[in-house]
């Protein structure tokens, strides 16, 4: 609780479904986090791991990852973000491959039948309700949900085309390519330890089509590496930065024209402020899905956020109550 610079005692607010008819005009945010792919149900091959099990995985497939040993190893699997960061300032050099195999590692889960995420785009009718998806994750899990739904997935706010589902991909994504000719940037190392920020290369985005793309450019390519931010507080994006604040700006976007806010699978992490900033501000209610509700809850009241409930704990257990929420729509 301390860590918000509160210290009186938070008495939870348990979530009371306000069923009222919503403005045709607005639309409704869904914000997910790793928990929430991790909670989503069947995957092939596997549920992606999460937290502490993350570089352990990472580290199972070869690369840079298994190289990475001692305290840093253990500074990656007690806080991956702690553990980037320490990485950047020792072997600086080898971020462009790390990034690398991170992509391959996510670029092969799909969801199964009865998957959280797939249930979710039945809920809400394909397009006939507007809604935008935004998510921190770099795996593609909702992208081949909105596809088995026989939809197409639109890498931009609302309005969108006909049968087009939003989905903002606000720290990038693992098939977001850089548009360049095989091997064009080739032999090239990169030393960023002395910079504050910055990015590697500016180009324009090729979206992959399927895994195999993903992995074959990350086989084929030795210096550049797809527009995924990486994973430590700076939320730094060394390649194809622009088309990633477009992402940025269009989940600020999406939050001035919304009547209902979801938040699933995403930890209260003040660093993010381009998350949790934004979202201190306004009225619009927010039903939080997750394992750590008090820490919501606090960060709320912290921040005389009104209209903030908890909705469940898990994915599944939410979507009964967010058909509720839909229902009368």
């Amino acid at each position: 609780m301390k860590r918000f610079g509160c210290s009186r005692r938070l008495r939870r607010r348990r979530l009371s479904l306000p069923l009222d008819r919503e403005r045709i005009d607005l639309s409704t945010v869904f914000l997910f986090g790793a928990g929430a792919s991790y909670g989503s149900g069947p995957c092939a091959p596997h549920s992606p791991p999460l937290g502490s099990h993350f570089f352990p995985a990472l580290q199972s497939t070869g690369g840079i990852a298994a190289t990475v040993t001692d305290d840093l190893a253990r500074l990656f699997v007690s806080d991956f973000e702690k553990g980037m960061d320490q990485f950047w300032v020792e072997r600086n050099t080898d971020t462009t491959q790390l990034l690398r195999e991170m992509a391959q590692f996510f670029a092969p889960f799909e969801p199964l039948p009865g998957n959280c995420y797939i249930e979710l785009i039945k809920i809400l009718g394909g397009t006939r309700r507007k809604a935008v998806m935004v998510t921190t994750n770099y795996d593609l899990l909702i992208e081949h949900a909105i596809i088995k739904s026989d939809l197409l997935v639109s890498y931009g706010g609302l309005p969108a085309q006909e049968m087009n589902v939003p989905v903002l991909k606000i720290h990038g994504s693992c098939n977001f390519l850089p548009d360049l000719m095989p091997n064009q940037i080739s032999g090239i190392g990169f030393d960023l330890s002395q910079s504050e920020g910055g990015s590697i290369l500016e180009a324009g985005i090729k979206v992959a089509r399927s895994a195999k793309e993903i992995i074959d450019f990350c086989n084929n390519e030795d210096s550049i590496a797809p527009a995924i931010a990486m994973y430590s507080p700076s939320k730094n994006v060394l390649f194809c930065p622009k088309f990633v604040k477009y992402q940025q700006q269009e989940w600020l976007n999406s939050l001035r024209s919304t009547s209902r806010i979801y938040i699933i699978g995403l930890r209260v992490h003040l660093v993010d402020d381009h998350i949790w900033g934004p979202l201190s501000k306004g009225k619009t209610p927010i039903y939080y899905v997750g394992f750590e509700p008090d820490e919501f809850l606090e960060w709320a009241r912290c921040n005389n956020r009104k209209h903030a409930y908890v909705l469940s704990e898990t994915f599944e257990s939410a979507l009964p109550k967010i058909a509720r929420h839909h229902q009368f729509r």
